[in-house]
């Protein structure tokens, strides 16, 4: 008698969310994608040089790209446990990725991530020791939401503090001579940052994640006061990193383009949201606006190195 459980490498017999999603049969793809290896790689050079426009552009070669290795190696590290972590709630709503397709172990994955992170932590060290107990934070509030805060309202936390150390560990890295004020204001900010982060990268997961029995802000929220809320979000730190370079000296210029950039992106995308609330334009949202973030972050740097 045929079993009733679905075959991982047969689209046809996954859920219909699952159904539009092409299976890798290549192991290297399998651990490409379990450790977002696009998406570390950015998060990568976006630390680099973060690095880079904290020092005015005047830093030592070693300096960013020690860094922005450690961010690569610490968030492929925090991919992987959230892969194997998250194994037996994908094997019911996403049988497309790596573990539930049975390309990759729950254990492999594990002993990847604590390769990576000891890269990481290895390059954090070389370059200062306080980067290194930073990256370390940044490594663990990664894990805690993985292991601990997936399911919780205050998830976003973890996103919010790592939007605090992240531009704080570039400060260090490039031991730029940041004035009080200005790493004052970089908490907030950073929170703001990292908040928007969480919640405008999150919405397209929302039904997925609601399948699996998560409840984060998101699903205590509800959709439609989730969006908004982003968008709330969104605006106050972009007025935060304006109003923080004019209150405490820096270079204003330095904010025209991540501000135009978010007006225009933003507007396309409210533009569809008004339209109907789909997961295609939740997408859109997530890969036009969640972005300029870090962009925004990297300009109001360089508007602080800038006073």
């Amino acid at each position: 008698m045929p079993s009733a459980e679905p075959d991982p490498l047969d689209p046809s017999s996954a859920p219909p969310l699952a159904r539009r999603v092409r299976v890798s049969r290549s192991r290297a793809a399998a651990w490409l994608r379990a450790a977002s290896g696009l998406r570390s790689v950015y998060f990568g050079a976006v630390a680099a040089l973060m690095v880079l426009t904290a020092g005015d552009g005047s830093v030592p070669v070693a300096a960013p790209l020690l860094y922005g290795f450690m961010l690569l190696c610490h968030a492929a590290a925090a991919s992987l446990v959230n892969n194997a972590a998250d194994a037996q709630i994908d094997a019911a709503t996403r049988l497309w990725r790596p573990i539930p397709a049975r390309r990759l172990s729950a254990p492999h994955a594990s002993y990847g991530a604590a390769l990576l992170a000891a890269g990481g932590i290895a390059c954090g060290f070389a370059l200062d020791w306080r980067t290194g107990v930073i990256g370390l934070a940044m490594l663990a509030a990664a894990a805690l939401y993985s292991l601990a805060a997936r399911g919780s309202p205050f998830g976003f936390l973890s996103y919010a503090l790592i939007g605090v150390l992240l531009p704080a560990g570039a400060v260090l890295a490039a031991d730029a001579t940041f004035l009080d004020a200005h790493l004052i204001w970089l908490v907030p900010l950073g929170i703001f940052s990292g908040a928007a982060a969480f919640l405008l990268y999150k919405l397209p997961d929302y039904e997925l994640d609601d399948l699996d029995g998560s409840r984060s802000l998101l699903h205590w929220l509800g959709i439609d006061t989730a969006i908004a809320m982003s968008w709330v979000i969104l605006a106050g730190a972009l007025a935060l990193g304006a109003a923080a370079i004019n209150l405490s000296g820096g270079n204003l210029f330095w904010l025209l383009g991540p501000l135009l950039y978010q007006i225009l992106a933003g507007l396309f995308c409210l533009a569809q949201l008004m339209r109907t609330v789909t997961e295609a334009r939740l997408r859109q949202q997530r890969w036009l606006i969640a972005p300029s973030l870090p962009i925004l972050m990297l300009c109001w740097l360089g508007a602080a190195a800038a006073a």
